[in-house]
């Protein structure tokens, strides 16, 4: 049981990793382009990420066997604000792989 905390919290662990290095990432891109600084909201999304560590201890340890439901609400908000911002900054990029780029 301690084990499936671990690893949800090893896991967790790789995502806002992940978000980290997206954010540096569509920062850098986000001032050569000139655009508005939509990056902050991925610290929004890991703040949402790290709210699910004390709410996936509460599912897996309550008493009453409450649901998961605050748990997956909080992750789909943290992926739908990093999905949301993520094509802002890399939008351009569909154009590039289509092959419809600036020719």
């Amino acid at each position: 049981m301690i084990i499936d905390f671990v690893l949800f919290c090893a896991g967790i662990l790789g995502i806002l990793v992940f978000y980290a290095v997206l954010m540096h990432l569509s920062a850098r891109m986000g001032e050569g382009m000139r655009l508005p600084k939509y990056y902050l909201l991925y610290y929004l999304a890991i703040f949402t990420l790290i709210l699910t560590i004390p709410a996936s201890w509460s599912v897996q340890y309550a008493a009453d066997g409450s649901s998961g439901d605050a748990l997956f609400t909080l992750l789909v908000i943290g992926n739908i604000i990093v999905m949301a911002v993520s094509f802002k900054y890399w939008w351009w990029l569909k154009g590039e792989f289509s092959g419809k780029g600036d020719k």
